[in-house]
């Protein structure tokens, strides 16, 4: 497991304007959305105990609605709760991992077929801002995987499907980006993920949902192996 210091949360965030919502209902999703997000930025990394009278005086929130925010997040396998050591962000092991990666496959092979059928024009142009971005040659580790991220997050978008866009954006990109954190990208399949992009966005202008699934699932499959290249490097 990872952990950090406890001061080292509070250090990152304290400069940040908090805004509360002043309805609980909102309240709940607000924390929720928060909490996500430091989960997703490494500020609260894999296997750190949460720690309500902390995050409740970092958010200037009771007890209450944090507690249900936490079991809201458990409820999407982001925290765990275990006798006797309380709440924690989850940690994904490596077979976990992979197994994400089998249902990504899936989920984004249909994203990218419906979005050939569907993709407008100013989202191309959206698509096509973030390939040109990615061909920088000083981009870190950390920006490319947002810029990743935001590939795949406007693809789900573009396919019409709430339902993808929904499963997609709030639980399997949340879950990938903590654990692509866990790993450094190796430099060879950085170059092929820019090249295999840039095929998947000219099968979505072409509208051929065929080639548009084919193309995005072999996408997948190559940042599997990558992954699992990776993994048997530590072994």
């Amino acid at each position: 497991m990872l952990f950090v210091p406890a001061g080292g949360f509070v250090q990152n965030i304290m400069s940040t304007k908090i805004n509360v919502p002043s309805a609980e209902p909102d309240r709940v999703g607000w924390l929720v959305e928060m909490i996500s997000k430091q989960i997703m930025d490494g500020s609260l990394q894999q296997g750190e105990k949460l720690n309500e009278p902390r995050l409740s005086r970092r958010f200037g929130v009771s007890r209450a609605p944090l507690r249900e925010a936490i079991g809201r997040l458990e409820g999407r396998r982001l925290v765990v709760r275990t006798p006797r050591l309380g709440a924690r962000v989850a940690v994904f092991a490596p077979r976990e991992a992979i197994q994400l990666f089998h249902i990504r496959e899936g989920l984004e092979g249909i994203s990218a077929r419906l979005a050939a059928e569907h993709i407008s024009v100013s989202e191309i142009s959206a698509l096509e801002a973030v390939c040109e971005q990615q061909r920088a040659d000083d981009l870190n580790d950390d920006t490319l995987l947002e810029l990743d991220m935001n590939f795949h997050r406007l693809i789900a978008i573009a396919s019409g499907s709430s339902f993808l866009e929904g499963i997609l954006g709030n639980e399997f990109y949340v879950f990938y980006k903590m654990m692509r954190r866990g790993y450094r990208m190796l430099a060879d399949r950085k170059a092929a993920a820019i090249v295999e992009h840039d095929a998947i966005l000219n099968a979505l202008k072409s509208h051929d949902s065929e080639l548009a699934e084919f193309l995005m699932r072999r996408h997948i499959t190559g940042a599997r192996k990558s992954f699992e290249s990776a993994q048997s490097d530590k072994g």
